[in-house]
Formats: structure tokens, sequence, C-alpha cells
């Protein structure tokens, strides 16, 4: 296996697709799909302040994995990086493709003169990503709390 990381690129949109679908159901959320669509192909054109990664297996043409990467803007001005959307096929984890897609990021962050990064996971749900956070250098910072109403 020889893994390629790089931006997306139209030809990826449906294995994306299919990885976003399995992302939301791992996390208990609707997917909805031409909401989606119409994001990517808003991103492809028009944004230039964040990315979506794949990581691409150049052996038999599949995309392993992916995630989204955008610069934001505090409401006090203070710019910082945003992963969200980290998934790996389920049958390619746990052989560092996540962490490549990860240094990846931080090299696209740094590139953009962003200082800081920032994820929010699930803590009931993303122990893996958890730890691979932390084993690239990601320190918690604060829990967010939540009243469904």
């Amino acid at each position: 296996m020889t893994i390629f990381i790089r931006e997306f690129t139209e030809r990826d949109i449906e294995e994306l697709t299919s990885l976003m679908k399995k992302l939301c159901r791992i996390n208990g959320q609707e997917f909805e799909e031409e909401r989606w669509r119409t994001s990517l192909e808003t991103q492809m054109s028009q944004d230039t302040n964040s990315e979506v990664i794949v990581a691409f297996d150049k052996n038999d043409n599949q995309v392993m994995g992916m995630a989204n990467c955008a610069v934001k803007t505090s409401d006090k001005g203070f710019r910082f990086g945003y992963v969200s959307n980290l998934i790996v096929k389920e049958e390619k984890r746990r052989s560092g493709i996540g962490e490549k897609i990860i240094h990846h990021i931080i090299d696209f962050f740094k590139r953009n003169h962003i200082d800081s990064i920032r994820v929010a996971l699930k803590p009931n749900l993303n122990k893996a990503a958890q730890k691979l956070f932390m084993k690239v250098g990601f320190e918690e910072i604060y829990h967010i709390f939540e009243l469904k109403i």
C-alpha cells in the first residue's frame, strides 16, 4: 500500500460521500447527501481557507480516508485551524493513515500562518481519534456540555 495525501478532486466525490455517510452513522447524525455535495462543490470553486484532505492508495486508486481542515476566526479576531470529519476506512485503520492525514493538515495550517489547531471530539464515540490526536501533540483544553431539548 502506497499512500499519497492530497487535496480532494472531483473524481473523489463518490468515495468521500460514502465515507461521510459512514461517519454520520457512527456519530448518530443524519446525512444530507445533497447538502454535502453542494458544500464540496462550493469549497472546490471558492473557499481558499479550507481543504478536504484525502489519503489515496496509489496502488489500487482508492481513497483510504479523509478529513476537513479550515481556517476559522473567533469572535475576538483570533485565527485558528479547525479539523473535522476525520475518518479512515474501517479495514485500513491502525495503519498510520490517520496520522499522515493529520500531519498534512498541520503543514497546511503552518503554510497559512496558523499557530493553533482545534478539533472537537465526542468523548464516548472517538476514543481512537482522541488517542491519535494526543499522539501528535494535541492537548485537551476544555469540555463542552450540551442539553438537548
